[in-house]
């Protein structure tokens, strides 16, 4: 076995330093500090440090784990053990090697194998006694035990702020925080205010690429992945979810969507709100996937026969052969519907509010129409900044054309929606009528609307879907959105005034008569 310890002497060194996260060593983190003082002990005490290595003799200067040795100290090992001139091993403190005790003794004890003496310059304590080896020991006790203190006190203080409502942590998109500790709060900053936005489409039921599209017309780009995760993450309800409090608990955090709405958009995000529309849906067939068979609850899809130019819809489970001509099953829905027609008197007498929704609906026209105004006008400066410097050669004209086709496509998708928006109500009377009209006739508006409108007011009425009886040939409907019951009482209620209301005016005739 060969005696490493017998063949080194000399005065030469290298240096280890390091620190234990990624933030330490952006931040100053002590790396210079360690280097400074191990340089300063090496020339005081007359060592040479050794031009070893990949770096000349030091080794480490990075962040590497608290408590696992790396790869670097593996690196200053086996150079050690290479070269027999090497004697010293300089390092701020024994405590730079690992946090964890059993593992920086352990390093100390197979360089101490190898007759090398490592030296903690800042206290002045070496490892070439048996006694300095102790105290090396008794000090990497010390530094273990001020650690998981130190993490002890770290977790209780992050633990009581969130549990008090303060999210202490990095904000994520869209919020900037203000205040420290247990005054924390996070508030929505631009990109916030159209992350709110994005929310509202989102409960319209608006594609997540149409989002991303809108969005990006407003100056927001993000992935898809950022966008799925901002609709799945409850910060954005006022919530905290954290590792640090169980369950969830309400944050001083300005909310981009409530809490309710915020579970509705979890549930269209996971397709059990009702309203699936199939990707390859025909136009013609719009209860697709809406209807489902009542003997064994599958789906009806939809095919054509176009010799007989005729569509249908049918259950696609095994044996069940539950097919139905598309026209059969359509006049059978609008039948349906028509029990579903709100009275008009009824809307007439809640004409104040709808005016009131009209009213919010124009005001957040018109700040979604100043938000895409002032985009279209940044979009429009860069596309004379683009054409200024390709004109005086500052941009090749391959650059200057793909620039120019981007720039172009934003600019007129931003147009393109800024004509949606571009409904001004001169006359809102005439069109609180006209809504009240369409509202009154659900019926008629499935049976002439398009795809969209007839998906939207069969997921209206009914969100989780009906059920078609082959039995009766006709539909068995289990669930309906609760508010019909809501209309129905007010319905009945109005009824019973006004009738009430005219026995009274006919009591007063006849007094009048009489």
């Amino acid at each position: 076995m060969i005696d490493y310890r017998a063949k080194r002497g000399g005065k030469n060194c290298v240096i280890w330093t390091r620190v234990s996260t990624k933030y330490q060593e952006e931040n100053g983190g002590s790396l210079d500090y360690q280097k400074t003082l191990c340089e300063r002990y090496a020339a005081e005490h007359g060592l040479h440090i050794c031009d070893v290595g990949s770096n000349h003799g030091y080794f480490g200067g990075k962040h590497e784990s608290a408590k696992t040795p790396g790869k670097m100290v593996k690196e200053m090992t086996n150079v050690v053990k290479k070269n027999q001139a090497i004697r010293y091993v300089l390092v701020s403190e024994f405590d730079r090697f690992s946090r964890s005790n059993g593992q920086a003794i352990t390093i100390l004890e197979d360089l101490r194998t190898l007759g090398v003496i490592v030296v903690a310059v800042k206290i002045g304590i070496t490892t070439e006694t048996k006694e300095g080896f102790l105290m090396a020991r008794n000090t990497l006790n010390i530094a273990e035990w001020d650690n998981d203190n130190r993490t002890d006190k770290f977790y209780s203080g992050r633990q009581h702020c969130m549990q008090l409502g303060a999210w202490i942590e990095k904000a994520p998109i869209g919020y900037y925080k203000e205040g420290k500790s247990i005054h924390t709060e996070c508030y929505l900053n631009e990109q916030g205010k159209l992350i709110q936005q994005a929310f509202k489409w989102k409960l319209q039921e608006v594609s997540n690429k149409e989002i991303l599209d809108r969005l990006a017309n407003r100056g927001m780009v993000i992935t898809k992945q950022t966008l799925d995760h901002i609709f799945k993450n409850v910060f954005y309800a006022g919530k905290i979810k954290s590792k640090f409090v169980e369950g969830l608990v309400d944050g001083k955090i300005e909310k981009a969507v409530s809490y309710e709405d915020w579970l509705r958009v979890q549930k269209i995000l996971s397709k059990r709100s009702g309203r699936y529309k199939h990707q390859k849906q025909k136009p013609n067939c719009p209860l697709t996937r809406h209807v489902a068979c009542a003997d064994c609850g599958t789906p009806f899809t939809s095919y054509s026969v176009k010799s007989k130019g005729k569509d249908y819809y049918k259950c696609n489970k095994i044996g069940c052969k539950n097919n139905v001509n598309a026209d059969e099953m359509h006049a059978k829905y609008k039948e349906l519907l028509v029990g579903y027609d709100i009275p008009y008197a009824l809307l007439c007498e809640y004409e104040d509010t709808i005016k009131l929704a009209f009213k919010h609906i124009i005001t957040e026209s018109e700040n979604q129409t100043t938000i895409l105004r002032k985009r279209l006008t940044e979009v429009e400066k860069d596309i004379k900044t683009c054409q200024m410097r390709f004109a005086t050669d500052k941009l090749d004209s391959s650059t200057f054309n793909v620039a120019m086709d981007e720039l172009n496509k934003q600019k007129k998708l931003i147009e393109t929606e800024l004509e949606a928006y571009d409904f001004k109500l001169s006359n809102l009377t005439d069109k609180i009528k006209e809504v009240i009209i369409t509202c009154s006739n659900i019926s008629s508006l499935w049976d002439k609307g398009d795809l969209e409108i007839k998906q939207r007011i069969q997921n209206l009425v009914f969100p989780q879907g009906i059920l078609w009886e082959r039995s009766i040939r006709n539909y068995r409907t289990p669930t309906r959105n609760k508010v019909f019951d809501v209309i129905d009482r007010l319905s009945i209620e109005y009824k019973k005034k006004t009738e009430e209301n005219s026995v009274e005016s006919s009591s007063e005739v006849k007094m009048c008569a009489g």
